[in-house]
């Protein structure tokens, strides 16, 4: 069992909201010139990776709203077993959520980061486990 997470504060959910839209374009921009995901996912890959990155922000903001790891854990769970249908494996998944949180350091503020950061890492940690990466 991990130690629970503390909800962050309203400040940091403000610029959270404020920054995860631009966040989610730089992230499918990356996506779309490093990755082979058109291959793999279709001719709509673009369309794939950015609508699972809203819902990514839209998880993780209710996760750091309540403090709630099990939304991550049941999320991060179904995306085990159902994302690879899509044609999206375990690797890009944990690729995208390394992107994502790059992004969220480039765009908010240190501090603002510093406060979500803890359920970032756990994302990625969680997902290098679901891919059978070790993680430093």
């Amino acid at each position: 069992m991990t130690e629970p997470m503390q909800p962050v504060s309203e400040a940091a959910l403000t610029a959270f909201d404020k920054a995860h839209s631009q966040v989610e374009v730089d992230v499918v921009e990356r996506c779309m010139a490093e990755d082979d995901s058109a291959s793999t996912m279709g001719p709509e890959a673009e369309k794939k990776i950015r609508a699972g990155l809203g819902f990514v922000s839209k998880m993780l903001r209710a996760t750091m709203v309540y403090g709630a790891q099990g939304i991550l854990n049941d999320q991060m769970d179904w995306g085990k077993t159902r994302l690879p249908e899509y044609g999206v494996s375990t690797d890009m998944v944990l690729g995208n959520f390394k992107r994502y949180t790059d992004a969220l350091r480039q765009r908010l503020p240190d501090e603002v980061f510093a406060e979500i950061a803890p359920y970032l890492d756990y994302m990625v940690k969680m997902q290098a486990e679901i891919a059978g990466k070790q993680q430093p």
